[in-house]
This record gives structure tokens, C-alpha cells and sequence, in this order.
């Protein structure tokens, strides 16, 4: 017979037993539901590691709220990829293209069209104030008022459907994007370009003889103008471009350039004034280069200089050019033929020739590019005036003392001594903050 204590203490241990096994149970069901549900979490909404791998940002997008739990509901961001944008734009107005984010004063074009990815959400404004966070690079840098018929730049941008009507919807009408392609990730819209295409359009009578009297009404014979393709096609091919631009000497290797083509087209009339436009293709181009090839052939054209001058202007000696004015320059194409072979037929990008909105682009050209030239060369004649420079530039060797302007003695037989006469007047060169394009 068991004792009463005895009796106790198996009912006590038998209790504790029977308590512990509903625990282990009913944790086992626990975690088997609790397991299921986050498999079935699986399948519908990634983790968050897997999240961040996948995207650049996290988006709140709806909250789901229960009796006893918030649960955040998140959706996956667009990943930013990396494009090339196409657009021209007439510079009338506006302080270049390079924009600078400290800078509110002066606007600029690339202010307008980085304030537009904003205003659609390709871009988060902090990546508006710092550039660098879309890896925005552009392909040529225009300087104050000077247009491009098509210009480039590349940056990492969201992928929204439309973007182009969207963008042009917060354009002004003398900036217009072209269109958007995705772009190797390597692709440097600056670096990657072949070769670049220029046009100076220029009113005919810069081409009159000096000894004929220069007006409006002047109309080239097909004599000067085959003149003049003569005298330009000696550009052509590999040389050194030093006497072209500003601060760079004989010995850099950076100075020689090669030029692939090099065309004057037949003249048309615009407001009772003839016109021509020069066409040249570079591989790339200094500082103020294309103004003083420019400048050369007129120069040559008109009587002022000798024919030889070009290739005199190749050797270490420095030569006297002046800039053509900056009104008539214009980017016209950007080449990336290069590219174009590797990846733009590799199924994944595009060929950048945008021959699919070719028509848009001629059309902005001959309807707002063309005209604002035209209208400002017969209002403010600048081409004319600079004209009236002209014979203050000997077009020979400098002499360290004698400025761009003055004689140096071995040629022509006049004497502008400017410099030592301590003359304020500055002849040709007088607008140092001029409209160039830079490479």
C-alpha cells in the first residue's frame, strides 16, 4: 500500500509530463504554420537582402493595417539604367550648356533639361544637385549662345514610358528632346564619339573681294565660291591645328587634329541676303578652331591674305588669325561609329544615328535654328562689322612684342602699332567672353 505522500508526488510528475507535451505540441503547429507562412511570403514579395540586391531604392507604397498588426507593403523601384538622350536647342538666351547647380543667376541649357527629369521622376532631385550621381556626362560643350541642330549626353536614368513627349511637355520650344536609348554601361557620351560634325552658316558677300565694295545685295559667282572650296579643302587630313586655337603650343601633341570633310553648299537667299553654310567634319576640335578656319578661308577668299597662309600657319612659327564671329556656329551631328559596330546590332541597344527621328531634327533645325541665325545676322550685322576688321590682321608671323593686330614689318606695308602707342582700342579679338564650342 502506497503511502499518501507517495501518492502525491506521482500525480504531481504525471501532471508536469502531460503539461509539457501539449507545450512541445502546440510549438511544433506553431512553427510548422509559422514556416508555411513564410514560404508562401517567398513566392510573393522578395526579402529585404534580396530587395536592396535588385534595386537602388526601397518605395513605401501602401499600408495594411489589422486589429492587432501594421504590416508595410513595399514595391520594387525602377532600376535606374544607363542612356544616351538626344536634343537640340538654340542657345539664344542662355549662358552655354554646362550647367552649374551653385550657379542661379546664369541659365544655362542643361539647367532646363535636368529640371525636367525632375518634374517627370526620371530623376530624385539630390541627383540634380550633384550630376555625378546619374553618371551624366555630355558629348561637346557649347559655349554662350550657340545652338546644336542634335547634341548628346548620357546619365543613368528610370525607364518610363513616353519620356520624351513627357520631357518635351517641360521644355521651352528652343529646346527639344529627340528621343532616348539605352546604352552600354561603358558608353561615355564624350569619349565614345568618333568624330563630330559642324556647320557655320555666313552671309555670301563675306566672300567679296576687298577691292569690290561689300553689301547685302552681293551675290558669290560660282567663281569665288569654287574659290573658296579650294581653299578649305586644304584643312583636310591630319595637321597641327596650334596657330587655330588659344594657349597651345607647336610641341602638344594634343594640337594635331584630323579633319575628314570639308563642304560649302550652294547659296540660298534668307530675307533678301545670300547665305552659304560650311560644313566641316573633325575628329574633334580646340578652343575657338573652327571660327579661325573659318576666318582663314575668308580672309583668303576676300584678298586679305596670300594663299600659302594655311600651310605656313602648320609650322612652330605663330601667325596672326582672328575668330570669325561666333553667331553662324553650329553642332550639327555627333558620330559613334565605333560604337554603333560593337553594340548596335547586339540585341540589347541601339545604333545612335536616330534615323528614326531624323525628320524632327531637320525640321527644328530649319524652323528655329536657322531663322534665329538669319535674323540676327541682318539685324546686327555682325559678320559686316568684323569684316571691317579684317585688314587690321596681317595674317603673317608674330614677334613676341607686337600684338594680334599690329605689323610685324615683313609683309604688306602697313603699320599698326597698336601696343606701342598704348592704344585702348582693340582691334578684331575685342569680345573676350564670345560664343564658341569647346571640345
Amino acid at each position: 500500500m502506497l503511502s499518501p505522500t507517495r501518492t502525491s508526488a506521482q500525480a504531481i510528475l504525471k501532471a508536469v509530463v502531460t503539461t509539457t507535451s501539449t507545450i512541445l505540441q502546440e510549438s511544433t503547429s506553431t512553427s510548422a504554420e509559422q514556416k508555411e507562412e513564410s514560404n508562401d511570403a517567398d513566392d510573393n514579395e522578395p526579402s529585404k537582402k534580396k530587395f536592396k540586391d535588385d534595386t537602388t531604392t526601397e518605395v513605401e507604397s501602401s499600408i495594411e493595417t489589422t486589429s492587432t498588426t501594421t504590416t508595410h507593403v513595399r514595391q520594387r523601384a525602377l532600376k535606374k539604367r544607363k542612356v544616351c538622350v538626344s536634343f537640340g536647342y538654340c542657345g539664344a538666351g542662355y549662358f552655354g550648356l554646362q550647367r552649374n547647380a551653385k550657379d542661379k543667376v546664369h541659365r544655362t541649357i542643361e539647367d532646363e533639361l535636368v529640371e525636367a527629369f525632375v518634374k517627370v521622376d526620371a530623376i530624385p532631385q539630390t541627383h540634380a544637385d550633384d550630376m555625378s550621381k546619374m553618371a551624366f556626362q555630355r558629348a561637346a560643350r557649347t559655349d554662350k549662345g550657340v545652338s546644336a541642330v542634335a547634341n548628346l549626353v548620357s546619365l543613368k536614368l528610370a525607364p518610363l514610358e513616353n519620356l520624351t513627349e513627357l520631357v518635351n511637355e517641360h521644355l521651352p520650344k528652343q529646346i527639344r528632346m529627340f528621343g532616348v536609348k539605352r546604352v552600354a554601361a561603358s558608353f561615355n557620351s564624350k569619349n565614345s564619339c568618333d568624330a563630330r560634325t559642324y556647320i557655320y552658316i555666313l552671309p555670301t558677300y563675306a566672300f567679296c573681294p576687298v577691292e569690290e565694295i561689300t553689301s547685302e545685295s552681293y551675290r558669290v559667282s560660282s567663281e569665288i565660291l569654287q574659290l573658296a572650296k579650294d581653299v578649305s579643302s586644304e584643312y583636310l587630313g591630319s595637321h597641327n591645328f596650334h596657330n587655330f586655337t588659344s594657349g597651345k603650343k607647336f610641341t602638344d601633341p594634343s594640337a594635331r587634329r584630323h579633319m575628314f570633310s570639308i563642304d560649302i553648299a550652294d547659296p540660298y537667299i534668307r530675307e533678301n541676303v545670300e547665305f552659304t553654310t560650311i560644313t566641316i567634319k573633325g575628329q574633334s576640335f580646340m578652343l575657338h578652331q573652327i571660327r579661325k578656319m573659318i576666318s582663314l578661308v575668308i580672309a583668303i577668299v576676300r584678298g586679305v591674305a596670300s594663299r600659302d597662309t594655311i600651310q605656313q600657319a602648320y609650322n612652330a612659327d605663330k601667325i596672326d588669325i582672328p575668330k570669325a564671329p561666333p553667331l553662324g556656329l553650329v553642332l550639327q551631328k555627333l558620330h559613334y561609329d565605333r560604337y554603333d559596330k560593337k553594340f548596335g546590332h547586339d540585341g540589347q541597344h541601339e545604333a545612335l544615328t536616330w534615323a528614326e527621328v531624323e525628320s524632327e531634327i531637320t525640321t527644328f533645325k530649319e524652323n528655329v535654328i536657322i531663322p534665329h541665325i538669319v535674323k540676327r545676322e541682318i539685324t546686327d550685322k555682325s559678320m559686316f562689322k568684323w569684316l571691317s576688321y579684317l585688314p587690321c590682321h596681317h595674317f603673317d608671323q608674330l614677334l613676341p612684342f607686337y600684338p594680334p593686330g599690329s605689323y610685324t614689318g615683313t609683309g604688306r606695308g602697313l603699320y599698326l602699332l597698336q601696343r606701342q602707342q598704348n592704344s585702348s582700342a582693340k582691334l578684331g579679338d575685342e569680345d573676350d567672353d564670345d560664343n564658341e564650342i569647346e571640345e
